[in-house]
């Protein structure tokens, strides 16, 4: 995956107002965001599609140059982080080529490789004649070696120019895309990690399949893992831990992980509406005159104002789960 920078990105106005570092900064995350995009089309957790706090700190950036991207039209908030706003005029938002096109540039390419290479060898086949081959030729009633090699290179170019003398080489049937299983998902986990993981089998490894299991039975919990697994590597890369305080996997995944992983984000408690809370007030006070007071919930004889608001407040829970399923 390519990003690409737009040639009239230094006239754009928006550009032009912002400070030199904070278009670095922005440059720079977008090609994180662009890498990790790539990386999700292959596998969709290795990248949450937004960045947050730590990895704004990690590519060298502060929240004052955040928010002036914010406010510029260059990043916008996404899924609790930000992500890049590909503005025309500024850059092309990347692309993931799909499979068909793949397919379709490996032919190209060994299609043109093809004829490279038979231009190549009608160049070969001319310089290797002898000088006199012409004058040798005419006495011999041949024909002379322009002519021969006029002959053989319309002959290489017909052929590499059809399809039907030269058939294309039909390409190896790939392999089937395997489910993605908790013992594949371990082993791409511990390619990644920067430390050691133990030879397979011994105590050190087979205890940190069983917790990287244990945390992976939980979606929210592996994107959190995920995320402190970059964050790491990336404090490794920069030099903030040392090559020689890097644990096993078994004991980061341990005691160090959550201390790499972003804040659990706690869901927040959907409202329940009843009959004397304060959206159901809001609509029933001013009717409240219409309605008969007396009665008593002791002994099973609501009154009239409390049936009122009560259906109100089924109607109000009603609509939130209506509107709550079509999302």
């Amino acid at each position: 995956m390519w990003f690409i920078i737009d040639d009239q990105m230094a006239d754009d106005r928006r550009i032009r107002r912002l400070p030199l570092a904070t278009v670095g900064l922005w440059v720079k995350l977008c090609v994180i965001h662009s890498k990790g995009v790539s990386m999700q089309s292959k596998d969709p957790s290795a990248y949450p599609g937004h960045f947050d706090k730590l990895d704004l700190k990690d590519a060298g950036g502060t929240m004052r140059q955040l928010q002036q991207l914010i406010d510029a039209g260059l990043m916008e908030e996404h899924d609790g982080g930000w992500r890049p706003v590909y503005a025309e005029g500024i850059c092309r938002e990347p692309r993931v080529l799909t499979e068909e096109q793949r397919e379709a540039r490996r032919k190209a390419g060994s299609k043109g490789g093809r004829r490279k290479a038979a231009n190549q060898k009608a160049k070969q086949t001319s310089g290797d004649l002898p000088e006199n081959s012409q004058a040798n030729g005419e006495q011999n009633g041949s024909k002379p070696s322009s002519k021969l090699l006029g002959d053989s290179q319309a002959k290489t170019w017909h052929k590499t120019d059809t399809d039907t003398d030269i058939p294309s080489p039909t390409p190896p049937a790939g392999k089937p895309k395997q489910p993605a299983t908790p013992e594949s998902g371990f082993d791409h986990f511990a390619e990644t990690y920067p430390g050691s993981v133990g030879a397979k089998g011994r105590k050190t490894e087979v205890e940190a399949r069983a917790l990287y299991a244990a945390i992976a039975g939980n979606p929210v919990e592996l994107t959190r893992l995920q995320t402190a697994l970059r964050r790491y590597k990336h404090a490794v890369n920069d030099g903030q831990v040392r090559s020689g305080h890097i644990p096993r996997l078994n004991t980061w995944l341990r005691d160090q992980w959550e201390t790499w992983a972003p804040e659990p984000i706690t869901p927040t408690r959907q409202h329940k509406h009843t009959w004397n809370c304060e959206h159901v007030h809001q609509l029933m006070d001013p009717h409240e005159d219409e309605y008969d007071h007396t009665g008593s919930l002791r002994e099973g004889k609501p009154s009239k104002w409390y049936l009122a608001c009560q259906a109100c407040a089924d109607e109000l829970n009603d609509q939130q789960e209506t509107s709550k399923e079509k999302q």
